[in-house]
């Protein structure tokens, strides 16, 4: 985690350890790991217009899953997913406001020298069938696949966006990577490194993870706007019946024309 996340933490928690001895009203927020960065961006602006509300959002990754039984048992008041609601979780109850489009994005090292990368060769990565990045162009550098629990939402978009990925099975040799957060990680320190992440994470990576263009295209707004770039997910927040109060005015304020600036200064394109 760099300085400035670090800081935005530590003065999120303190308002909240002072706000609340005031009576602040609390919005608690968890969920998706790839959707922490975005989120916090939108809290943070909604709290400094907003003194007397707090939105505490939990900064660890509990899964689509998690953020969406979290918001259905009351324990959250907003989950975050960055997929569908299943057919079991359709009869909870639920309220679901779609945010924000992203680029699922294949992400590698800084130091990997490729650029761009086709389906064919990205599932020869992940069956290890191609090992090294000299055999697509780039250096001699032994390649470090990383991926996602099969559970996860972006490998389940993976796998229904692209062909081959559907029925792929990883060798053990690919190495499963928990949450977002970690992948990110790894992704911006780990020499060779190739996995999933998103257009926000490479961002908010000051250039340490690359973005590949897949088939040629780039995973930018204006290419998932387009079409171009198939590879997407939907962010959303997800609450127990129709949100209401505080929860509803950040929701609001998350869809106004001042979320929106936000949104798309995080590489993500607005859904209106």
């Amino acid at each position: 985690m760099n300085y400035s996340a670090r800081l935005l933490i530590i003065v999120l928690f303190i308002g909240m350890a002072v706000q609340n001895s005031y009576g602040a009203d609390t919005i608690r927020v968890a969920g998706s790991g790839g959707m922490i960065p975005l989120v916090t961006e939108l809290a943070k602006a909604y709290m400094a217009e907003h003194k007397n509300v707090v939105i505490e959002i939990n900064q660890k990754s509990i899964q689509s899953a998690g953020g969406i039984m979290g918001a259905a048992e009351g324990r959250l008041d907003i989950g975050m997913a960055n997929r569908d609601l299943k057919d079991k979780e359709k009869t909870l109850g639920l309220q679901v406001v779609e945010i924000a489009r992203v680029a699922v994005v294949i992400g590698v090292n800084k130091g990997v020298a490729i650029r761009d990368i086709t389906t064919e060769n990205l599932c020869k990565i992940y069956s290890s069938k191609i090992t090294t990045w000299k055999d697509l162009g780039g250096n001699g550098e032994k390649i470090a696949a990383f991926t996602k629990p099969d559970s996860d939402a972006t490998k389940e978009t993976l796998r229904k966006k692209i062909k081959c990925f559907a029925e792929l099975r990883e060798p053990e040799s690919v190495v499963v990577v928990q949450t977002s957060p970690e992948m990110a990680k790894i992704l911006a320190n780990r020499a060779g490194s190739i996995g999933f992440t998103d257009a926000v994470t490479v961002d908010d990576s000051n250039g340490a993870i690359v973005a590949l263009k897949l088939e040629g295209a780039a995973p930018t707004p204006e290419n998932v706007r387009n079409g171009k770039y198939r590879e997407t997910q939907v962010f959303t927040l997800v609450t127990r019946g129709q949100p209401a109060g505080s929860i509803r005015e950040f929701i609001d304020f998350v869809k106004s024309p001042r979320g929106a600036k936000i949104i798309e200064a995080n590489k993500a394109v607005v859904i209106k």
